[in-house]
């Protein structure tokens, strides 16, 4: 029989730190915290966290890979509720008489902007006879935004016949 050793037995599995993935390429590669290590302990460094593994051993990576294979991974823009931006589009997936606009991002490529919604509504769809867009920017904007039960709850002082 093997005379027992100091430390454990490390077999398959996970383990409570984490250490560089020196088999990929630097620009592709991340941290691991897999079984069987691939090196001796002592080889390599190890850190207590992914992401305090990826800072350290990856700092530069402008691919992003380390940081990517994070549990929550950071963005390269601030975290926007909605996903929405401060400049107004016309949404070209209505028909012309429905169209409205959007501050949904990405702004899609070639698409004019306008620093408010009245104003995308007014050189985007000026000749609109349903008033779409402008009802959307203001509820109160005319009596075709809605019906009198509409309008009041919106707190419209339209007299609309």
């Amino acid at each position: 029989a093997s005379p027992p050793t100091t430390s454990p037995t490390i077999s398959g599995g996970v383990i409570d730190f984490w250490y560089p993935d020196y088999s990929a390429a630097w620009s592709d590669a991340g941290c691991k915290n897999e079984l069987p290590l691939p090196f001796t302990r002592g080889d390599r460094p190890e850190y207590a966290t992914h992401l305090e593994c990826c800072k350290n051993a990856y700092g530069g990576q402008t691919s992003g890979k380390c940081l990517s294979e994070l549990a929550s991974p950071p963005t390269t823009s601030p975290t926007n509720e909605g996903n929405t931006g401060s400049e107004y589009y016309p949404d070209y997936q209505k028909a012309w008489p429905d169209g409205v606009c959007i501050n949904q991002l990405p702004v899609p490529s070639g698409r004019p902007t306008y620093s408010s919604k009245s104003s995308c509504c007014s050189g985007a769809y000026g000749g609109q006879s349903s008033q779409a867009c402008l009802c959307d920017a203001n509820p109160c904007y005319s009596c075709k935004c809605g019906d009198a039960a509409f309008l009041t709850a919106n707190s419209c002082t339209l007299t609309c016949s």
